[in-house]
């Protein structure tokens, strides 16, 4: 940045991030710890957090805000756990590209005259999730296992395996940079010394893509923990997430209702904030960067 214009641009767009992002968030965090009386006075207090788990409407169906987050913390995990499963040999597919004088490697990978290979489709079809609405989502899972002979609707497994999938291309592209920069020479020194493919997988690849691997986990948890389409639809009375559990107290008449959901917004905030603090301070030559 040296001359003025460039201190303008620059400038300028500092301006707008901070106002279409970091004041929004902050105004919720600071108007949780506001209580506006009758009056039309504002005082500040800890009232909305202390008083998360009352049952102010004495509903029959109501869920703590803190057995929520319980909730949502467990689908997030299992979510992390379903993506990684599925996301880490994705990207070892995509990594197999046939070299160019490889003829009988193309022949196997071709698919249609020899211009487009079994990679070049799974890449925009693993990239699918990110353009589906998880909305769109939830109601397919709604439609396929509501019914015999599959029925999974009262299961609390759809709500980390909808989760999972919509994570599943943020963990495939923070693994496949990092794939793709090993050094295949290490693998080969590996196995000319006797070691097994077991053995070449724990003790070469696992230590070197490990950033890339908690940044796609990262990733994973906080869209698993933030998601609130497919939650909405999936989720039973006692198995509700904090997104969904915000929606219904904003729903719900009272002063106390909406301090409590913005409480229960900052909570949620400030967990996807630490979980992206982590990542930062891991990320290791900007392996795993999406």
């Amino acid at each position: 940045i040296r001359t003025w214009r460039e201190r303008v641009l620059v400038g300028a767009n500092i301006a707008i991030l901070l106002l279409l992002i970091a004041a929004p968030l902050l105004a919720l965090a600071l108007r949780s710890l506001v209580e506006i009386g009758a009056d039309g006075t504002a005082a500040l207090t800890l009232d909305y957090y202390t008083r998360l788990n009352q049952n102010s409407t004495r509903g029959s169906f109501f869920v703590p805000p803190l057995t929520a987050i319980g909730n949502s913390l467990r689908f997030a995990l299992a979510a992390t756990a379903l993506a990684l499963g599925v996301g880490v040999p994705g990207a070892y597919l995509l990594n197999r590209r046939p070299t160019a004088g490889d003829r009988q490697a193309r022949r196997k990978w071709s698919v249609v005259g020899g211009r487009w290979s079994v990679v070049a489709l799974l890449d925009p079809l693993f990239m699918l999730p990110l353009g589906t609405s998880a909305i769109t989502l939830g109601l397919g899972y709604i439609i396929v296992f509501s019914r015999p002979p599959i029925t999974l609707i009262a299961s609390p497994w759809l709500i980390p395996a909808v989760h999972a999938l919509l994570a599943f291309p943020f963990v495939v592209r923070s693994l496949l940079p990092a794939l793709r920069g090993l050094d295949p020479r290490l693998r080969e020194a590996a196995r000319a010394l006797g070691a097994s493919p077991l053995r070449v997988l724990r003790e070469i690849d696992l230590p070197l893509l490990f950033p890339a691997l908690l940044a796609g986990a990262v990733f994973a948890f906080t869209v698993s923990i933030g998601e609130f389409g497919a939650a909405l639809l999936l989720a039973r009375p006692e198995n509700q997430t904090v997104p969904v559990v915000i929606d219904r107290l904003l729903g719900l008449p009272g002063a106390l209702n909406y301090g409590r959901a913005l409480a229960l917004s900052t909570v949620l905030m400030l967990t996807t904030t630490l979980s992206f603090v982590l990542l930062e301070r891991v990320r290791f030559r900007d392996l795993g960067e999406f």
